[in-house]
């Protein structure tokens, strides 16, 4: 499983590596044990995921959901540039924020 820091009540989840296979469902082992631990405000820290698929959107979308209604949210930080293409193609920012950097995304959170 991925190493998850806890900033206060946010857990950062930092992607390492492509968000394919292995390394997606890394991720998605590390959301599920910060949702165990009631832990519902995550941001997905993205500086060294070079890409993501249909697969790694679709887990974007769903973790987003899941934090939503359990009364926290998702946001992403740092992606890399073709990643952050891909997600202003598909629309996803307009529905998750997307930060520069990891303390403008934890900064999010105390508004």
């Amino acid at each position: 499983m991925l190493g998850v820091q806890n900033v206060g009540a946010v857990s950062v989840i930092k992607a390492d590596g492509a968000m394919i296979g292995e390394a997606l469902q890394e991720c998605r082992k590390s959301l599920e044990d910060c949702m165990g631990r009631r832990r519902f405000q995550i941001v997905l820290e993205m500086s060294n995921c070079p890409l993501v698929n249909s697969e790694s959107l679709e887990f974007i979308v769903d973790a987003q959901e899941d934090c939503l209604g359990r009364g926290g949210k998702l946001v992403l930080a740092e992606p890399q540039s073709l990643c952050r293409e891909v997600l202003e193609i598909t629309g996803i920012d307009e529905r998750i924020a997307v930060f520069d950097d990891l303390r403008s995304a934890l900064t999010d959170f105390a508004r």
